[in-house]
């Protein structure tokens, strides 16, 4: 049952209604300018408290910030890459915006205004996409606990993320760029380029990980660059992997296999530690592929040929350049998908669709071949 008192304020007058709550508890809810307010509101409570998803006043006036910090701290089956990432993306995107925000104060209009205010800061497509995403698994969690009677962050419009093309490398460019680079690092740029790994798997690779025999590759570990330290952890995706070992590369690793041990690392910096990769692709790679873009031949091709510029690259297209020379070499969508490591053949389908043209002339010659009897075409 419902009790409405007046009590008095520095503002003067107000009303309160005291009530009793579904798990029989008592409470109020202050602040009613008039008796009539305070009645409204009293019957539209009672009507509320009979829905299965009804929240106390309590409830909604909790604040989000501890909501955000719990959904930071589930790290268990997070990769420490992910988990430093969601921490920055949090710092800087969510936690000022969000942490002093009731629940009550949660609606879409306000996810869009948040969109709309961080874009005004400065925050880039792919980081409004990872914040709203962060956002919206806080707010899918309140809605667990019914605490919320619905995500206000679903279906809120972001920003479209224009992605860079991935840049290409032939065979012939591959050995123009190692001709550019200092030759201590011209295996590991080879290897990245025909083997497909991600440079933390290159880098975590020990000699034990290389089966020169069947020249196979065993991908078990990555080290990955989080907040100035290097950590080893499975490959993304949790999964180890088998990739080709091309000769031309496998050999000459084997022989500098000679006198290693097996849990020496095979890629190492000058000074023998594990090699970072913000380090590397300053020092290294950079200038190797500005001297290439400079000495590229491009006056050398035969009248009428199409000039193949050498592409402006960084670390990663050596992973897609080895994606473009496997399918080259005629390898199929399963197989590049596990020498990448893609969890899902759509994956690789999404990312190198240009890779595997449509070839529709072996489809119309069979389905012209289905005519040859039916003479549709000599009734057209």
């Amino acid at each position: 049952m419902a009790t409405i008192r007046e009590y008095e304020t520095a503002k003067g007058k107000r009303f309160e209604v005291g009530y009793t709550k579904p798990d029989g508890g008592r409470t109020r809810k202050r602040g009613f300018r008039t008796k009539r307010d305070a009645k409204v509101w009293s019957a539209a409570n009672l009507i509320a408290m009979s829905k299965p998803n009804y929240r106390t006043q309590s409830d909604l006036s909790q604040k989000l910030g501890p909501f955000i910090d719990e959904f930071l701290a589930r790290r268990a089956t997070l990769a420490a890459t992910t988990v430093a990432n969601r921490a920055a993306v949090a710092g800087k995107w969510i936690t000022p915006y969000w942490s002093e925000t009731s629940l009550e104060a949660l609606t879409k209009k306000s996810v869009r205004a948040w969109v709309e205010s961080i874009h005004a800061a400065g925050a880039g497509a792919q980081t409004i996409q990872k914040a709203h995403q962060i956002l919206g698994g806080v707010l899918e969690e309140c809605v667990e606990q019914g605490l919320h009677t619905g995500n206000p962050a679903r279906g809120v419009k972001l920003p479209t993320v224009v992605t860079r093309e991935h840049g290409y490398l032939s065979a012939p460019q591959v050995a123009h760029l190692l001709d550019e680079a200092q030759e201590r690092d011209r295996m590991l740029i080879a290897f990245l380029a025909f083997s497909g790994l991600r440079f933390g798997e290159a880098a975590a690779l020990t000699f034990a990980d290389l089966d020169f025999a069947n020249n196979v590759v065993h991908v078990r570990r990555s080290a990955t660059e989080v907040r100035g330290e290097l950590v080893l952890g499975p490959p993304k995706n949790g999964k180890a992997r088998q990739v080709p070992g091309v000769p031309q590369v496998m050999e000459p690793l084997r022989r500098r296999s000679a006198g290693r041990e097996a849990h020496d690392l095979v890629f190492t910096g000058p000074g023998g530690g594990m090699l970072r990769l913000s380090t590397w692709r300053r020092r290294v790679f950079a200038p190797a592929v500005r001297r290439a873009i400079a000495s590229w031949p491009t006056s050398n091709f035969a009248r009428g040929a199409v000039v193949q510029h050498f592409p402006k690259l960084t670390p990663h297209d050596l992973r897609h350049t080895a994606a473009s020379l496997g399918v080259s070499a005629g390898a199929t969508v399963p197989l590049v998908q596990g020498m990448l490591g893609h969890a899902k053949p759509s994956i690789t389908l999404d990312v190198y669709t240009g890779l595997f043209p449509a070839d529709f002339d072996p489809l119309v010659t069979k389905l012209g071949d289905l005519d040859s009897g039916a003479g549709i075409a000599d009734r057209l």
